[in-house]
């Protein structure tokens, strides 16, 4: 055998091993989890919203009736639209058709059997090896060494949360952008290199793909002068572009596939053009550049921070080739500033900065550049022992995520010192607190105030010591509560735990019922971030919930503190404010 065939039979040799490990995490962890019934959390959280264009196309017919719910569904024209981008449903679809042809007969189908939730889970398995080989070849045409590409990709796929979204979450968009946007890498380079009109069209193709996933991740074009590697080039490739034969070809591959989008919006709802994220937009004045990199919710540093051999890739670069490098970091630059614009900065529930999972495969180059560009053996050994410690914490935070012992949408400081590098059942759910972010765009009105101080009690606090209901307010509703976007509720208290514990039993609750006593939402969160761990001191608890409308002006609004595990605290000073949103 001879160079070339060993180099090649290496690189496929890295992205098998992925390929096996992936089928045993999934085949073994996602599929079973409690029960054996695991594969129940495949379609979920805003994956439901992605495959719902499925099951109501091609199984119930419904496409065309959505309810709106304000969760997967908007209101548009009085008929539901399906709040999220067409793409996703469309990679999707053959594995969707994978699970009808393999689901039990006679039965309703309703697309949420377990053979869709296993086929979707095979979906995320076969995107993710599509873009990791895109990846290699992208990888060669810089003419890496061998062992450099193979240390790259496997350090993208088991030090970051790229892993999490293959595996655990396939009904996400972003292991599906990811190959798109490894596969447009891997075209523009090639058409950039050889100037062949094939790549041009194929990489089109896929750029079509990656905006009817998700529109924003378009930016990928702004990628091409560092494809191009120096201005000469750059002109030449946009010169070899704009040829009047190749934009009409271009155009005429890009139409047809962003015409699904169009169509589809049509057929909800009548309409050509939609905005369909309701009252959901981008603070393009204000953006929350540090929560996304750095905080503890969901900053990318802290949860990714393998991206930090990326930076140095990207230092050695510039200084080895300023073109290359300005240019790739001026898209960062870019492509950080519209992720952190987004109102919802940390993406709801999920692991990690997760709009950054489609464009790794620029991070992994730089990774590459890192190994390549090291002079001294020692900067070697320092990096080396770097990113495999980095891939050490990954794997520990991507099982907690997994487990439930940090939170997926709700992380700080405090909660990230007390379950680090915990992995036990006793930390399984045991984290507490509400920080729902104001909405966006939003006038609030101040409908309801009141401090509970206990002045009037014995001990001028509610002393919770061996008791289930001991605080406890009924709010009637009135018409200012009943407004299309809900209301938001402020809440703040001083707890003082009387013993230590590794449960977080006592529970804030929020429940609303109709005039009839009929409850229609209840929802319930521990009082303590924590669980209690000092004694005899007073601690300040806030909490910010949304709630997403109350029915009526005669419904009743009922909070309060359930202290189920029976636990011994005491709490003073309640305060209570809700806010109107329009």
């Amino acid at each position: 055998m001879n160079n070339r065939k060993k180099t090649i039979l290496n690189s496929y040799f890295t992205i098998l091993v992925i390929g096996l490990v992936s089928v045993i995490f999934v085949t073994q962890f996602s599929w079973k989890g409690n029960e054996n019934k695991g594969y129940s959390r495949i379609i979920s959280s805003d994956g439901v919203g992605y495959y719902y264009y499925l099951p109501n196309t091609f199984l119930s017919n419904k496409i065309e009736r959505q309810t709106p719910d304000k969760r997967f569904f908007n209101e548009v024209n009085g008929k539901g639209v399906n709040k999220y981008y067409v793409g996703t449903a469309v990679a999707m679809y053959p594995f969707f058709e994978i699970g009808f042809l393999l689901g039990h007969k006679g039965e309703k189908n309703t697309g949420f059997e377990p053979s869709y939730h296993k086929a979707i889970s095979l979906a995320g398995i076969f995107y993710l090896l599509g873009g990791l080989l895109f990846l290699r070849a992208f990888f060669r045409q810089y003419k890496f060494k061998e062992w450099i590409i193979s240390v790259s990709i496997l350090l993208l796929f088991f030090g970051t949360n790229l892993m999490a979204y293959a595996i655990l979450m396939p009904s996400m968009s972003h292991i599906y952008s990811f190959f798109f946007v490894s596969g447009f890498l891997y075209f523009a380079k090639r058409f950039s290199l050889q100037k062949k009109s094939k790549h041009l069209f194929i990489g089109t193709a896929f750029l079509a793909m990656i905006i009817l996933i998700r529109p924003l991740n378009g930016i990928i074009i702004f990628a091409l002068p560092f494809l191009a590697g120096s201005w000469l080039a750059f002109k030449e490739l946009s010169t070899a572009i704009f040829k009047p034969k190749r934009v009409l070809v271009s155009l005429v591959i890009l139409g047809p596939i962003l015409f699904i989008q169009v169509y589809f919006w049509h057929v909800q709802c009548g309409e050509w053009i939609v905005w369909s994220y309701g009252n959901e937009g981008f603070y393009f004045l204000k953006p929350y550049l540090w929560e996304v990199l750095f905080s503890f919710r969901k900053g990318a540093f802290v949860y990714t921070p393998l991206l930090i051999v990326s930076v140095f890739g990207l230092v050695l670069l510039i200084k080895k080739n300023k073109f290359q490098g300005w240019s790739l970091f001026l898209f960062f630059v870019l492509l950080v500033y519209l992720i952190s614009s987004w109102w919802n900065w940390y993406y709801g529930p999920s692991f990690g900065q997760r709009p950054f999972v489609e464009f790794y495969g620029l991070s992994a180059l730089l990774i590459a550049f890192s190994f390549r560009y090291i002079q001294k053996n020692s900067f070697y050994i320092a990096l080396t022992s770097f990113s495999v410690l980095c891939v050490f914490l990954n794997l520990i935070q991507t099982f907690q995520y997994h487990s439930g012992i940090i939170s997926s949408w709700d992380m700080n400081a405090k909660k990230y010192g007390y379950t680090f590098l915990r992995t036990g059942e006793q930390y399984q759910n045991c984290l507490g607190g509400n920080n729902d972010i104001m909405l966006y765009n939003t006038n609030e009105t101040l409908i309801y105030n009141k401090t509970f101080n206990f002045e009037s009690s014995d001990n001028n606090y509610i002393d919770y010591t061996n008791s289930e209901f001991n605080f406890s307010v009924s709010i009637s509703a009135n018409d200012s509560f009943i407004t299309k976007r809900g209301v938001y509720i402020l809440a703040s208290l001083k707890r003082k735990d009387l013993a230590v514990s590794r449960k977080n039993g006592a529970l804030f609750v929020v429940e609303i019922s109709d005039e009839l006593g009929e409850k229609y939402r209840y929802g319930t969160f521990p009082v303590s971030e924590i669980p209690p761990r000092d004694t005899n001191k007073w601690t300040q608890e806030e909490y910010s919930i949304e709630i997403q409308e109350v029915r009526n002006a005669t419904d009743r609004i009922k909070i309060y503190i359930w202290n189920q595990e029976k636990q011994p605290f005491l709490i003073d000073d309640v305060e209570i404010k809700i806010f109107a949103i329009e």
